[in-house]
């Protein structure tokens, strides 16, 4: 684990507002405090079911987390059991998802946000060679090798960052997984994302399913040492992933939920969405009794 002192923020639920009502996730009876890699964290379910970090790192201490940090810990490219082949099946396996509801000659740029080395930018030039790829990147080394190796375009380190002024209604295809989790203002960044888009664009995303957990693992006993990160400060099941898009001004054309993850193609909604339609009133309790199942 990394020696450094975390700076500390609490904030409210994006979906409800709510932030009194948010209640610990228990272990033996007692908050749950400690995830991934020892790193202390605060998880907690709100009253409309997104569990979320709360409080949390704050974004100066995450940005110094992955500039720093974050390769050493988490960069898939340099995992032995892992490696390029790895980051190239998990683009396979979104190509595979979203190419049936794309027409290929109508996709000129396409953004990869969080790409790492940009590995999987490399797999879709083979499969779109008219496209001109596109990533954003905080890792220095990640960025060194995505402009050198993989000849892909840098446009920042930062998803927040601005990027987005210079590049709206650009890309035909914006591609995110396992990133909107990291999030910390998911509302704003998805509607800023959104503004990237062309007529017509999509955006794929996928997410860890806070309703199947990965429960079964090689490498750890307690599954919620593995599940819960603190550079992760949200949990998504389908619904509150779908109502947050819906505040985005986003819906959902295709979608799927497997391998303990849930992804959609999304684009501009043709008119806003109702968020009470896509949280159910029950979610709350159903997570819920989900983690109280699982969690001992």
């Amino acid at each position: 684990m990394h020696s450094f002192s975390p700076e500390w923020e609490t904030v409210r639920c994006h979906l409800c507002s709510g932030s009194g009502a948010a209640q610990p996730l228990l272990l033996h009876g007692q908050p749950l405090r400690q995830g991934q890699y020892g790193y202390e964290l605060h998880p907690v379910i709100c009253q409309c079911g997104l569990v979320f970090l709360n409080p949390r790192w704050s974004a100066a201490t995450y940005n110094d987390f992955y500039t720093n940090h974050y390769d050493a810990l988490y960069r898939l490219e340099i995992k032995p059991d892992y490696g390029k082949q790895g980051v190239r099946n998990n683009m396979r396996q979104v190509w595979g998802r979203v190419e049936p509801h794309l027409q290929r000659s109508a996709i000129n740029n396409v953004l990869d946000a969080g790409c790492g080395s940009g590995y999987g930018l490399q797999f879709l030039q083979e499969e779109l060679p008219q496209a001109r790829m596109a990533g954003i990147e905080a890792s220095p080394e990640c960025c060194r090798i995505l402009q050198d190796d993989v000849g892909a375009d840098l446009l920042d380190s930062d998803v927040d960052g601005p990027w987005v002024e210079s590049h709206q209604g650009r890309f035909d295809l914006i591609v995110m997984r396992h990133v909107v989790e990291h999030f910390l203002t998911p509302v704003e960044t998805l509607r800023r994302l959104q503004t990237a888009l062309a007529p017509g664009g999509t955006i794929y995303i996928a997410v860890p399913d806070m309703m199947h957990p990965r429960t079964v693992l090689r490498d750890y006993d307690k599954w919620w040492e593995y599940w819960f990160r603190a550079v992760h400060p949200y949990y998504y099941c389908r619904e509150t992933l779908f109502a947050t898009l819906a505040l985005a001004g986003l819906a959902p054309l295709a979608w799927g939920d497997e391998n303990e993850e849930v992804w959609c193609l999304a684009a501009t909604a043709s008119q806003p969405a109702a968020i009470e339609a896509a949280v159910p009133p029950q979610l709350r309790w159903t997570q819920q009794d989900l983690l109280d199942k699982l969690l001992p």
